[in-house]
């Protein structure tokens, strides 16, 4: 049982209904990303936040660069030239996101750090850093996967054009 009074309960379940959050859809536009921490897991590549590093145009440029660089041929490789942008885009964000955690545990290590032994200065990881690793590594073997996968389908290509056509069979008759 707990040491709420039933004063108190009934207040908390007035204030909760008041409370509901956003219902304009201003409202809810603008709260949309509250709880975004590091973007490594949103289902969009690209994120609508305000950012140098995330536009539409340079994912745009980066994935036409590929196409001609890497030159699919076909429908399943085309996949996997997109495949292997998105990897590349979310890891070049993991690599950002975990310089940002890097720099504010920094921050606050010496905002409260009190000694000045140097064996003491380590600055310990967050979960969220370890998480953020985890991501990165994750991501980095999508990549190369993916790369690897497409290497393979084009030297099978090559390879089947590059064989002579197997001559047909004489018929005797």
């Amino acid at each position: 049982m707990s040491g709420t009074s039933p004063k108190q309960l009934e207040a908390n379940s007035r204030n909760a209904q008041r409370s509901t959050g956003p219902r304009t859809p201003a409202g809810k536009a603008r709260v949309k990303f509250n709880a975004l921490r590091h973007g490594l897991l949103a289902k969009s590549v690209i994120l609508p936040i305000r950012s140098r590093s995330e536009k539409r145009s340079h994912f745009d440029a980066l994935l036409i660069q590929l196409i001609d660089e890497l030159k699919p041929v076909g429908i399943l490789e085309d996949m996997l030239v997109e495949k292997i942008a998105v990897s590349y885009w979310r890891l070049r964000r993991a690599l950002r996101a975990e310089g940002g955690e890097i720099s504010d545990r920094i921050r606050r290590f010496r905002r409260y750090q009190l000694t000045t032994d140097p064996a003491t200065r380590a600055i310990p990881s967050s979960p969220d850093t370890l998480n953020i690793l985890r991501y990165e590594n994750a991501i980095e073997r999508q990549l190369h996967r993916a790369i690897t996968q497409l290497r393979s389908l084009q030297e099978q290509r090559c390879l089947s054009n590059s064989q002579p056509p197997e001559t047909p069979p004489i018929d005797k008759n």
